[in-house]
């Protein structure tokens, strides 16, 4: 089926398109890769853990090593691995070579951390997944034996509302600060939001996700300046507790939106470390060599942490986390989640749940299924990118026929464990909207949204979408305003749309049907020229039929 909407859908992580997607998987295809990929994952305490690595032809791996330790490096110890298959990679194009260890059984409270390494015939050591050639940049792993790694219950029936901080509402009913410059300051707080706590939980929804609400030079939040403030313009600390007591009061929870990746070049321990190559902050950051650092999308403003274990930006974050949750916050979507090391989010789990037991992680790992998989144990699960390029390629694009859509919800369950999040969306605040995307469709937004609500995993909807809420330009467009083209602000003069209604009522049936995040699903009847299929959709004690058209100016879900 042809595109109809000319502008590329490039999903925030770039490995949305097939081409990109086979490099992506050619770039971790060579060399020496681990993803912290073991067995059995989560680690049980008691069993001995068995670890996989690979490496390709392109290397002369001599042997494949793991240094680790299970008493937080005070003492080293060595494990080899051994080679077992080896096969052909067509889409890499290379040999394969996969090599195994088991490491010894964790007890309570042990962690083990490790770091694994191929050495070459000349001697020279190459260090899994980064590539580093020396041990001070090599990439960390952790494995903690959870006591209790599922996701938190209340998360199972999450239905979860979506709020760009700076575009939601003003509190006390003062108007926006402008309305041009769609670049800048609006004016949206946290008063803004109790205040519409009542609308919101009118829809159905039952969760918050804020996007960054700590102090910050810039509209979207994304690089902090200080991890233990409020930005003023949101509010304070009082602002924050009226908003969480009000939600529980509710019923209702509040993720926080956690950047552990990088930080603003505006915080003051950033600025010490650049202004002085002898600066003991300088071990906050990672560095190239001073002045010149790390950032992260190659974005100067956006400098990266130093998240090793022992740094003190390790151990500032874990605290800070630690006390946003004693606070009354109930989780975090946790953001670019795979650009610190695995060994950092092990951590980050312990010290979330030492201080609250029933947290809720949910991180932003735009990777292949497999890789995000790799992470169980260390979050209660992952945003669904590919449902959304699933659900936006099929009614907004009309690039997927409903063969490749059916497929797809078919084996959906079958991708990741049963106890992982899913949190699926049809848009977010780093792609264009929907129903830009859809051309203005509203019968293919109603149709992506009921479908959305479903699905097993956890809705999210995007603030702005029960308002209809599109953009003037692609984000992707010469001369447009980049993301900022899909993050207008709420127009709360409008009136309720056909939109809010569908949300509402699609809410109400999720509530009434809490089996549906489990359900399993099958193709019924197909026919594939007239662009429709039929699905069984069940548990052991529930059953309804779901009905999917796809022919364009006709999409419709019904159930």
């Amino acid at each position: 089926m042809n595109r109809k909407n000319p502008y590329p859908d490039k999903i925030f992580g770039g490995v949305d398109h097939p081409t990109k997607g086979a490099l992506h998987h050619r770039e971790h295809a060579l060399g020496i890769h681990h993803f912290s990929f073991h067995h059995p994952n989560p680690a049980v305490l008691g069993e001995p853990i068995l670890s996989w690595v690979s490496t390709s032809a392109d290397h002369a791996f001599e042997k494949v090593t793991a240094s680790y330790t299970l008493d937080d490096w005070k003492s080293t110890q060595y494990l080899e691995y051994e080679k077992t298959k080896l096969h052909w990679d067509t889409v890499a194009w290379t040999w394969q070579r996969h090599w195994q260890a088991s490491f010894p059984a964790l007890q309570d409270g042990q962690v083990l951390r490790y770091r694994v390494y191929g050495t070459l015939p000349n001697g020279k050591k190459i260090y899994a997944d980064n590539q580093a050639t020396s041990v001070k940049k090599a990439t960390q792993y952790a494995i903690w034996a959870d006591p209790n790694p599922a996701p938190p219950e209340w998360s199972k029936t999450a239905r979860v509302y979506q709020i760009f901080m700076d575009r939601f509402n003003r509190g006390d009913n003062k108007p926006w600060l402008q309305t041009e410059n769609i670049h800048g300051i609006f004016g949206g707080d946290l008063r803004g939001i109790t205040e519409k706590l009542d609308t919101i939980h009118d829809l159905g929804f039952n969760t918050l996700w804020l996007t960054p609400i700590f102090k910050t030079p810039s509209s979207h939040g994304y690089d902090t300046t200080d991890y233990e403030t409020i930005d003023p313009r949101f509010g304070t600390k009082d602002d924050l507790k009226e908003l969480i007591d009000t939600a529980h009061a509710k019923g209702m929870r509040i993720l926080l939106d956690f950047v552990a990746n990088h930080a603003s070049s505006r915080h003051p321990i950033f600025q010490r470390a650049l202004a002085d190559s002898q600066a003991p902050e300088r071990d906050w950051f990672r560095w190239k060599r001073w002045p010149a650092y790390h950032t992260f999308a190659k974005v100067k403003a956006m400098p990266k942490l130093n998240l090793d274990f022992g740094s003190p930006a390790h151990a500032h974050l874990l605290k800070v986390a630690q006390e946003w949750l004693k606070f009354g916050v109930d989780g975090y979507r946790l953001d670019h989640a795979n650009g610190p090391d695995r060994a950092f989010w092990v951590d980050f789990r312990r010290a979330c749940r030492e201080v609250k037991p029933d947290v809720w992680l949910l991180a932003e790992v735009v990777m292949p299924p497999d890789a995000q998989a790799s992470y169980l144990g260390s979050f209660d699960g992952t945003l669904d990118f590919m449902t959304s390029q699933a659900l936006r390629e099929s009614f907004a694009r009309h690039s997927w026929d409903i063969q490749e859509l059916a497929n797809y919800l078919q084996n959906y369950r079958e991708q990741f464990p049963k106890d992982f999040s899913r949190g699926a969306f049809i848009d977010n605040h780093d792609m264009n909207r929907f129903l830009f995307t859809a051309q203005g469709n509203q019968k293919a937004l109603h149709a992506a949204l009921s479908l959305l609500y479903l699905m097993p995993g956890q809705p999210i909807v995007y603030a702005g979408t029960e308002q209809d809420i599109s953009q003037n330009m692609s984000i992707h467009e010469k001369g447009s305003q980049g993301f900022d083209e899909c993050r207008h602000p709420m127009d709360w003069s409008k009136p309720e749309t056909e939109t809010a209604g569908l949300i509402r009522k699609m809410a109400a049936f999720r509530e009434a049907n809490p089996w549906l995040p489990d359900a399993e699903w099958n193709i019924s009847e197909i026919n594939i020229q007239k662009q429709w299929a039929t699905f069984e959709v069940y548990s052991a004690d529930n059953h309804i039929k779901v009905t999917i058209d796809l022919m364009p100016g006709a999409e419709s879900v019904s159930f």
